[in-house]
C-alpha cells in the first residue's frame, strides 16, 4: 500500500510547449495547463480555466478501522464441531453469571444448539500439551464428565514484554479507502502540476526584482559584520552582543545575496505547499539568529527579508486564477483526509457497531465526492496574509507567507471538516475498547481423555462485546487499486 505524504514545492519547468497545428486552424489546447515560459516583463500567461473537479475515485466502498486480535476463533469454532455438549470452567474472574452467560453466547455463535453442563474439577495438567511457547494458567484442567468435552477459559499468565514483542493481528482494513485517496491524488497532481509550477513562475517573476532591489542595500549595511572574529579584548557585552547579531544576520543575508537568474538558484524564492489546503511559503535560511537582535541592531532583517516574500505573494495571487487555485486546495486538502484516516486505521482493542460504521463510510464517501465535485466557483474563496512555520516531511522548515480559505460551503473546507467528524466518530464510537498492555484470556478445549483438542488466546472482546458477534480473525484485504480502474 502506497501511502500519501505531504507534497513538496512545485519547481519551474521552463520550456516552450509547441503544439502541432492542423490544416485550417489551430491545434486544440489540452486539458489541463501548458508549461510557461518566463520572460522578463510581463508575468507568465496562466492556464485555460478547468472544467471539471478533480479525477477523484469514489471513496463509497467497504472498508472497516483495523481491530486487535489476539486468536483465530474459526479454529476453535472446527474444534467444538466434534461435541454436541461441552462443560464449562471459567476462571475465579470470569465466574459470575454475566461471565458465563456471554461464553454460553460465545458457544452458540460458535456451534449453535450445543449445549453446556456444570464441570467438575480434575487433577491432569495439560501443560505439556498446550503450546510450547507458555503454560496454561488456571492449574489442573478438568475432565469431561457429562459432555464430551470440557471448554476452560481464564485469564492467561503471561509476561507482558513477550507478549506484547509477538506479531500482532488485526480484522478490518482500510486499504482500499488508502489507496483510493493515492490514485486520486497521482492523478490530480498530474493535472495540476503545469498550474503550479505557473503558480511558482509567476511568484519568482514578482519575487526576483525585489530581492535585486533590497539586497544590495543590506548587504552594505552588514558588511561591517561580515568577518568572522573571536571577542576583542575589553569589548563590552553589548558591543559584542551586536556583532553577534550583526553576523548572525549576514549570515542569513547570504542564501538571498546567491539567488540568480533561475528560480532553481533561489531556494528561498516563495513556492506554492500543498498541505491541508494551498499554502505559500519560504524556505527560510536555518541560520540562528539571537533573541532581540532587531531591537538592538535597530531593524529586524529577517522579517524584512520575509515581508518581500509576503508582499510578492500578494502580487502574485492575483494573477493566479481563482479555479485553479480551488482546485489546488484540494489537493493539499487529501493531506488532511488521509492523516485523519491513517489515524482511525491504527489497528487498536476495539469493536464498531454496524451502524456507526455505515455512518464512518458515509462520511468518507462525501469526501470523495467534494473533491471529485465540478462545481469549481465559491464566491468567499480568497488568499490571506498568513505567517507561522509549519514543516514539509522530506523537504523540511517552511514559513508560512500566505495562505488560501476556500470559504464556508466550499469543496476543500467540507472535505477537511468532513475529515475531522470521521476521526472524531470513529475514535469516540468505538466500543469495549482496551489498552495495549492488557493480557488475554487463555481457551482450551479438552476431550473427555484428558487430550487438548484446542488451546488458544483470545482479548476479551473478540469473544464478547455486549450484543456484537464474535470477532473472527480472518483478515480482510481489500484489493488495490490502480490508474486503470480509475479510468474505467
Amino acid at each position: 500500500m502506497r501511502s500519501i505524504s505531504p507534497l513538496p514545492a512545485h519547481g519551474l519547468v521552463v520550456a516552450l510547449l509547441t503544439l502541432p497545428v492542423a490544416c485550417g486552424g489551430h491545434a486544440p489546447t489540452p486539458w489541463g495547463a501548458a508549461p510557461v515560459v518566463v520572460a522578463a516583463g510581463p508575468l507568465p500567461d496562466g492556464p485555460r480555466e478547468p472544467v471539471r473537479g478533480l479525477p477523484m475515485p469514489s471513496l463509497d466502498m467497504p472498508w472497516t478501522p483495523p481491530m486487535m486480535v489476539a486468536g483465530d476463533l474459526e479454529q476453535l469454532r472446527a474444534a467444538l464441531a466434534g461435541h454436541d455438549s461441552v462443560a464449562l470452567r471459567l476462571g475465579d474472574r470470569l465466574g459470575g453469571a454475566e461471565q458465563g452467560a456471554r461464553i454460553e453466547a460465545l458457544l452458540q455463535a460458535l456451534q449453535p444448539g450445543i449445549t453446556t453442563v456444570a464441570a467438575e474439577p480434575g487433577e491432569e495438567p495439560c501443560a505439556g500439551r498446550a503450546r510450547p511457547r507458555y503454560r496454561w494458567s488456571a492449574g489442573a484442567l478438568p475432565t469431561a464428565t457429562a459432555a464430551s468435552a470440557v471448554l476452560a477459559v481464564d485469564d492467561a499468565a503471561l509476561d507482558v514484554a513477550r507478549w506484547r514483542g509477538l506479531p500482532a493481528r488485526a480484522v478490518g482494513s482500510c486499504h482500499a479507502p488508502m489507496a483510493a485517496l493515492a490514485v486520486g491524488q497521482e492523478q490530480s497532481l498530474a493535472e495540476l502540476e503545469p498550474f503550479l509550477d505557473h503558480a511558482d513562475a509567476t511568484l519568482w517573476q514578482v519575487y526576483r526584482p525585489a530581492l535585486q532591489a533590497i539586497v544590495p542595500r543590506l548587504r552594505a549595511e552588514l558588511e561591517p559584520y561580515s568577518r568572522v572574529r573571536p571577542r576583542a579584548q575589553g569589548e563590552g557585552e553589548g558591543e559584542w552582543a551586536q556583532y553577534q547579531c550583526g553576523h548572525a544576520y549576514w549570515e542569513h543575508l547570504q542564501s538571498y545575496a546567491r539567488c540568480g537568474a533561475a528560480l532553481d538558484s533561489c531556494a528561498v524564492a516563495p513556492r506554492v505547499f500543498l498541505m491541508g489546503g494551498v499554502r505559500i511559503g519560504t524556505a527560510e535560511p536555518s541560520v540562528y539568529v539571537p533573541p532581540g537582535c532587531g531591537a538592538r541592531l535597530g531593524r529586524d532583517y529577517v522579517l524584512e527579508l520575509r515581508s518581500v516574500a509576503s508582499e510578492s505573494a500578494e502580487v502574485a495571487q492575483e494573477h493566479l486564477a481563482p479555479s485553479w487555485v480551488a482546485l489546488a486546495d484540494r489537493v493539499g486538502a487529501i493531506t488532511e483526509v488521509y492523516e485523519a484516516l491513517e489515524d482511525v486505521c491504527e489497528p487498536r482493542r476495539r469493536r464498531f457497531d454496524e451502524a456507526d460504521l455505515m455512518v464512518a463510510r458515509g462520511r468518507l464517501a462525501a469526501i470523495g465526492d467534494d473533491l471529485a465535485s465540478d462545481a469549481l466557483g465559491h464566491p468567499e474563496g480568497h488568499w490571506t496574509r498568513a505567517e507561522g512555520p509549519f514543516h514539509v516531511p522530506g523537504y523540511g522548515p517552511v514559513q508560512q507567507v500566505a495562505a488560501y480559505q476556500g470559504g464556508e460551503g466550499s469543496a476543500s473546507e467540507d472535505a477537511i471538516a468532513e475529515a475531522r467528524a470521521l476521526r472524531e466518530l470513529v475514535l469516540s464510537r468505538a466500543l469495549c475498547r482496551a489498552s495495549q498492555p492488557s493480557l488475554p484470556l487463555a481457551v482450551a478445549l479438552v476431550d473427555g481423555r484428558g487430550a487438548v483438542e484446542f488451546f488458544g488466546y483470545f482479548f476479551e472482546e473478540e469473544l464478547s462485546c455486549g450484543d456484537l458477534p464474535p470477532l473472527w480473525a480472518e483478515p480482510t484485504e481489500a484489493p488495490s487499486l490502480s490508474v486503470a480502474d480509475v479510468r474505467g
